[in-house]
């Protein structure tokens, strides 16, 4: 498979992982890109459950899903994903969740994911997720994700029992450096600036 972007690879999986009808779960809404592939997927009688403590995201997310008529399967809740096993029917099965981890944009950048409400709430979705479902993980440098958050998820990850579990990272490094006359060192310096916004750690937790 040619590795695409961290979120075109993530929803290649997903896809594979959704059936219409499944109920499934976007952690970290944001402006609501993940949701509406979701929602998607899940068609008409699935259902599409999304959090984030932003409410001014989620009215964006809500104007995407209106005008794409996709409102109707999907449930939109204004707090934590570490809230998410109050807000869910107690026997409610979920067939795949998505976390975006970092901040949603340079204008929100007080407000990120963290490695505690983050490892609560997948461990609380683990608890929910049928045989076969798949839970990813979508880190991007560009979105600032701490590197104690990554660490400590990935170390959590690693604690999961195998015989249950199984748990992979994906991870891509590309360099491009733009065709121009600058000098050795500012070619250098181009190639680690597009390095840095280009690296992504792709972390995917499946139930088998």
């Amino acid at each position: 498979m040619i590795l695409t972007d961290p979120v075109q690879f993530a929803h290649q999986l997903l896809a594979k992982a959704i059936r219409p009808g499944d109920i499934v779960i976007d952690a970290t809404v944001g402006y609501g890109h993940d949701t509406h592939f979701l929602a998607e997927k899940v068609a008409d009688f699935g259902h599409v459950y999304g959090f984030d403590l932003q409410e001014s995201a989620l009215d964006i997310c809500t104007d995407r899903l209106t005008k794409a008529n996709l409102h109707q399967q999907v449930t939109l809740y204004n707090q934590g994903h570490e809230r998410i096993i109050t807000a869910l029917a107690p026997d409610l099965k979920v067939q795949a969740a998505i976390f975006s981890l970092g901040i949603l944009s340079a204008e929100t950048a007080t407000q990120t994911t963290l490695p505690n409400t983050t490892i609560s709430a997948y461990h609380q979705i683990l608890s929910r997720l049928n045989r076969g479902g798949l839970l990813v993980f979508v880190s991007e440098t560009q979105f600032n994700p701490s590197d104690e958050e990554i660490n400590y998820l990935v170390a959590d990850l690693t604690h999961l029992n195998p015989d249950h579990y199984q748990v992979s990272r994906y991870q891509a490094l590309i360099t491009q450096v733009a065709k121009s006359s600058l000098s050795k060192k500012n070619k250098e310096q181009q190639k680690i600036r597009f390095a840095k916004i280009t690296l992504a750690n792709r972390i995917f937790c499946c139930y088998v």
